[in-house]
């Protein structure tokens, strides 16, 4: 099963809320549900943005992210929204990759790759959710110094 993993250095954001009685666990769950979340809307905005044809948005709204409890990572994936509906997984990751069908019969077919989870690698790794972290640091900071 392929999942998008998501870590985060924190030091910066540690250093910011050093005087206030956050701990490390839940400073390292904010910033990465942060990430995660946005991980996950930009796979979503590539889904709506591509030439599929929309019909139930089943794949659009599979994608979902978990936070570990550990606070070390998080996971952004496809989950099926409906226990009869368990073909999500290869639909995502056929849809986002591509296929290649069987070249010996005369009639081979090719699913072109859409590059989903490939926009949402690309946003976790650019830091684009930085500013979002800010915004979280300056929350967090207001509360306990005002």
């Amino acid at each position: 099963m392929e999942f998008l993993t998501i870590q985060s250095d924190i030091e910066q954001v540690q250093n910011a809320l050093a005087g206030t009685s956050k701990s490390l666990k839940s400073i390292q769950k904010g910033v990465l549900r942060i990430a995660a979340k946005g991980t996950a809307n930009t796979i979503k905005a590539a889904i709506r943005n591509s030439d599929l044809q929309r019909r139930t948005g089943e794949l659009q709204k599979a994608y979902t992210y978990k936070v570990k409890k550990s606070g070390d990572e998080a996971n952004v994936f496809p989950k099926a929204l409906t226990t009869k509906s368990r073909t999500i997984f290869p639909k995502a990751m056929t849809l986002s990759y591509g296929h290649q069908g069987p070249t010996k019969r005369a009639k081979a077919w090719f699913i072109a790759p859409r590059n989903f989870v490939q926009a949402g690698d690309a946003y976790a790794n650019s830091g684009a959710y930085m500013d979002d972290v800010q915004k979280y640091i300056d929350k967090e900071l207001n509360k306990y110094w005002s």
